[in-house]
């Protein structure tokens, strides 16, 4: 997971501790040489599954803190029939571990049976369930958990008054309660439901609240407060809670706001896909498909696509086009056809480099004419440039102007290749051989046109009142048919100060897939951008770019994209015919 993970797992191994302990922890021990190492922590255990953070900010292990946990239940008839445990109230610590909404029953137990839930291993989610014997009072585990309610029902949400419904969340409470000692609930009491029951406390799907809490009208309220947890967990990339908050979320929905569970639905699979979850991710959407709804075969072939899945990806595209009928449905079935399309065009772009694969075929007789018809048979113009880039790698530089001389004299699809060349060479002998067979006439195929024609486009950026420590810039190049060529840049404003972290372009889209694809997930994860100056935006990348050159910062996707060498072309070299553009300082 990483050595500042692991350290600080091993200083939680006596108890919980807050950030800041940690941090000054790390940074003596010499886990951590970040001129903030507070944050520095955070970073590295906020989405860990073996970290919990608590209700008072501190965190605990979850080895240490939910190992052993043994909790008693009742059976009821309805469970015995259905044959699982409803997690809630009596073993609501386990959805902490995103075990539930039910845990299989054992063969042979009946209604009335007492039942004993025991966590064997919370990384794992293992847990085991076995008959008990009638339950008694466990004074010190009990008057602990209703301290713990008490406290957190007496707290207000922090600048969000109108968002404190007097109610909290079961499994957390029961949670930070085990993480204080390590002998708490360490053996089986009473339900929870009962000793919430003798206390005046109510339950109500995985929530607590005072005695005559009216449930009906605090729904709008929960949805709210659940909503604005998952907000902020994603703001702290805590991707891993925010699904169980997401969850808990669609449960309510489920019982009280049915016509909201498609879109929460969704916003749950894209959470887990988040994660690395992906399997999960398509299990929620996969269920939802005998509702004829294209916006989930949209998100599900997404979600394949970037899980490496193309079959899948390109089945449910033709699945969601088949639904996306109607005036109401026209977005959804634009964008499903532009990742078809895409889909079709990289499979096209793997049969075409395979003459890459053959050492002879850029030198023998055939080769500009076979070359040709690999780059002009490209109907997006980012393949046509990834296909020419290596291609270029391959070739010696000597023998860069012999090619373009022979697909000159190859007809004219040899001189559309050219035009494709002239788009993507550095200024020099070759991009002026090149740029003279693009000039004798305009290109016929959109694809080529849209290499000749891309500019810079527009400009976002987010503000570092979101996110202080890191600002995210998009600059968009147009292309062909509308499609735009997004690239995000991240600016470390801590670390690097002020450098690129990182930055990549994105495969070209239409904007509707801009937005829902890249803006809307951001601002999910509290970091919405805001349109800036494109000049601008493109000084900013290019000081920050030369910052990173001065730290002696590698940017990671360098290893499969030369986003250096297309930040240069698309936005800092000057453009054909636009000598009136502002000049970059």
């Amino acid at each position: 997971m990483g050595r500042i993970a692991d350290s600080a797992l091993a200083l939680l191994a006596d108890g919980p501790l807050d950030a800041e302990r940690l941090g000054t922890a790390l940074a003596a021990s010499g886990a951590t040489r970040s001129r903030d190492p507070v944050a520095a922590v955070r970073r590295a255990i906020r989405d860990d599954p073996r970290v919990l953070e608590m209700a008072d900010g501190r965190f605990a292990s979850v080895l240490h803190a939910l190992s052993g946990v043994s909790l008693a239940t009742v059976v009821t008839a309805d469970q015995a029939a259905a044959g699982e445990l409803d997690v809630e109230p009596d073993l609501a610590v386990l959805s902490v571990l995103d075990v539930g909404p039910s845990v299989p029953l054992p063969p042979g137990i009946v209604a009335g049976e007492p039942v004993v839930v025991t966590i064997e291993d919370p990384v794992a989610r293992r847990v085991r369930v076995g008959r008990g014997s009638a339950p008694g009072a466990r004074p010190g585990d009990e008057a602990a958990i209703l301290a713990a309610i008490a406290e957190r029902l007496g707290r207000a949400r922090p600048g969000r008054p109108e968002l404190a419904p007097p109610i909290t969340h079961l499994g957390s409470v029961v949670a930070g309660v085990a993480a204080l000692s390590p002998d708490a609930l360490r053996s089986a009491g009473r339900p929870l439901g009962v000793v919430l029951a003798d206390a005046g406390i109510e339950t109500h799907l995985g929530w607590v609240g005072p005695a005559g809490t009216e449930w009906s009208s605090l729904t709008e309220e929960e949805v709210d407060a659940l909503e604005c947890d998952v907000a902020d967990l994603l703001s702290a990339e805590r991707t891993a809670e925010a699904a169980l908050a997401q969850g808990r979320l669609l449960t309510v929905l489920r019982r009280h706001v049915p016509d909201r569970v498609p879109a929460a639905r969704r916003h749950l699979a894209r959470i887990l896909a988040r994660s690395g979850r992906f399997d999960q991710a398509l299990g929620h959407l996969r269920a939802a498909f005998p509702q004829e709804d294209p916006e989930d075969w949209y998100e599900a072939s997404l979600i394949a696509y970037r899980h490496g899945d193309e079959a899948s990806a390109r089945r449910w595209v033709e699945s969601g086009l088949a639904r996306a009928d109607g005036p109401e449905r026209a977005e959804v079935a634009e964008c499903l056809a532009d990742i078809g399309d895409d889909l079709d065009a990289q499979a096209a772009f793997l049969r075409a480099r395979r003459i890459l694969d053959d050492a002879e075929a850029l030198f023998d007789e055939d080769g500009p004419e076979r070359i040709a018809g690999a780059i002009t048979g490209l109907r997006r113009s980012y393949l046509i440039e990834a296909m020419i880039e290596e291609i270029l790698s391959a070739l010696p530089a000597d023998e860069v102007g012999a090619l373009l001389g022979a697909l000159a004299d190859a007809g004219d699809v040899g001189r559309e290749a050219c035009r494709a060349f002239a788009a993507i060479l550095p200024p020099g002998r070759d991009r002026a051989a090149a740029d003279g067979v693009a000039q004798s006439a305009p290109s016929r195929i959109p694809a080529v046109a849209g290499l000749a024609g891309a500019r810079p486009a527009a400009a976002w950026a987010t503000s570092p009142l979101d996110a202080p420590d890191q600002q995210q810039v998009v600059i968009t190049v147009a292309k062909e048919r509308g499609r735009v060529s997004p690239l995000v840049v991240l600016i470390d404003l801590d670390q690097l100060g002020g450098g690129v972290k990182d930055a990549f372009f994105l495969p070209d889209m239409i904007p509707p897939r801009l937005r829902r694809e890249l803006f809307a997930p951001m601002e999910e994860m509290g970091l919405p951008s805001s349109p800036v100056d494109l000049h601008e935006a493109i000084a900013l990348v290019q000081y920050a770019l030369g910052r990173t050159a001065a730290v002696g910062w590698r940017i990671p996707s360098l290893q499969h994209q030369p986003v250096l060498d297309r930040i240069e072309r698309w936005l800092l070299r000057p453009q054909r015919g636009d000598a009136g553009r502002r000049p970059v300082a």
